[in-house]
Parts: structure tokens; sequence; C-alpha cells
């Protein structure tokens, strides 16, 4: 595998070459890919984690962008890490280049908002994407060997009623699009999941059964060191934070 360059961008700071090169990307990954999602998701969020081929201005491989957002919560000042649209093609995976640059953003909440309870929230379509909570967390929701705690619940629910009013089910913790939207190509190896899953696979494909049309499962961390798992504490050691 190539050297793997890793940053973030300020969504303003991207170049429309950067653009079209991410939106490529993405429609590889999944099906119902529209420009204006893709340029809403944009827009809306702060920044970018881009990989990249070897060097600062090398090919992007992949990207995640994120926002920080005000959760309405009662009696909690909370503030959630939000991923959008996220893909890396499957060559680079392993490169850990999106978690280097989300740890930095995690640690960066903390500092600026130390008096508020930071969370990462992960909307997950796809058993590969929710299987990112156990590599960054010890603990999460939803999570198949812990029962969520009503204080996590009400994150997810916050988050849901904020971003996503008219598609929420708090019942099902799913996000159930009235309209077509973005899903994983069926038959590719992000869609179909192992013949015998691992608990953590097979505990999404409980809680999402109609992963494949889109659906997302609602996720959330709390973002404190205790809490960090040991391969984001090693990523984390890397850029000394």
């Amino acid at each position: 595998m190539a050297k793997i360059f890793s940053q973030t961008k300020k969504i303003p700071d991207l170049t429309p070459s950067e653009r079209a090169t991410m939106f490529g990307l993405l429609s590889l990954e999944f099906l119902g890919t529209r420009r204006e999602d893709f340029i809403h998701d944009l827009e809306e969020k702060d920044a970018v984690a881009l990989l990249r081929k070897e060097c600062c201005d090398g090919e992007i491989v992949g990207f995640s962008t994120f926002m920080l957002l005000d959760l309405p919560i009662k009696d909690r000042k909370v503030k959630a890490v939000f991923s959008g649209d996220t893909t890396v093609l499957p060559d680079f995976r392993t490169s850990g280049g999106i978690g280097v640059e989300l740890g930095r953003y995690f640690m960066e909440a903390v500092q600026i908002f130390p008096s508020h309870e930071i969370y990462y929230v992960l909307i997950s379509k796809g058993w590969r994407t929710y299987k990112v909570l156990p590599f960054f967390f010890k603990n999460y929701a939803p999570k198949h060997d812990l029962q969520t705690s009503n204080r996590d619940k009400d994150v997810m629910d916050a988050f849901g009623c904020v971003k996503y009013p008219k598609d929420y089910d708090p019942d099902k913790g799913l996000i159930m699009f009235s309209r077509e939207t973005q899903r994983l190509v069926p038959g590719s190896i992000d869609a179909v999941p192992p013949p015998e899953p691992d608990p953590h696979t097979a505990f999404f494909l409980k809680k999402n059964p109609t992963y494949l049309s889109g659906t997302e499962l609602v996720c959330v961390g709390l973002v404190q060191v205790a809490n960090f798992a040991a391969p984001l504490i090693r990523l984390l050691k890397t850029i000394n934070l």
C-alpha cells in the first residue's frame, strides 16, 4: 500500500477539483448519490478529513466530513461531533488516517469546551461503518453487550430531533428516510456481511435490518480519554496528543 497522508481542511478551503474528486469517491460506494445532497452535506459541515496518496497534494483516496453541534438536553451542556459523508477506497482503509484526523478534532473540542460533555455521533447504514465504534471507544451505544443508558439515549434522541426531525424513529433508534437516499451497492464488500458475523456485525444487522435501503442507525460515544479504546489511543500518540 502506498504511503498515506492525512489532513483536515476547512470546507471553504476545498478546491473545485477536490470537491469533484470527493463526489466521485462517494458515488463509487453508494447508489442514489446526488450532487445536491453532497453539496448540502459539505456546506453545513465545519471541516473534512482527507486521505491522500504520498503527500499533502496527492490523489484523494478517502474523506469524512464533520461538524460540531449543540444538542438541547435539559440540565446538560452537550456538544456532538457529527460525521457526515464518509468513504475510503477499500485498499486504503487500514491506514488509520481518518481516525487520526477525527481524534485530533475530538481533542480540540474537549479543550475548547471544557464545561461541556462532548459526544461523537455516527449514523451508520453499513455494518463496516458501525465497527468504527469499538475502534474508537470502550463504551458506546447501542452496543451488543451493554444496555443503552438514559444519558446516551437522550443524546441520540436530541440529535435525531435536531438533524432529522421528520425521519428519526426514537423507538428504533433509526433514521428511516421518507425519500430515496444513499445506499450501499448491493453485492459490494460493504453490503454483504460475512457468513459467520462477529458480535458487532450481528448486532448491527439486528438493530438495522433495512440497512440496504439506506436506513441509518444512530450511534453515540462519549469523547473522554478514559473512554478511548486502545486503537484510538495509539493513533493519538502518533500525533503527540
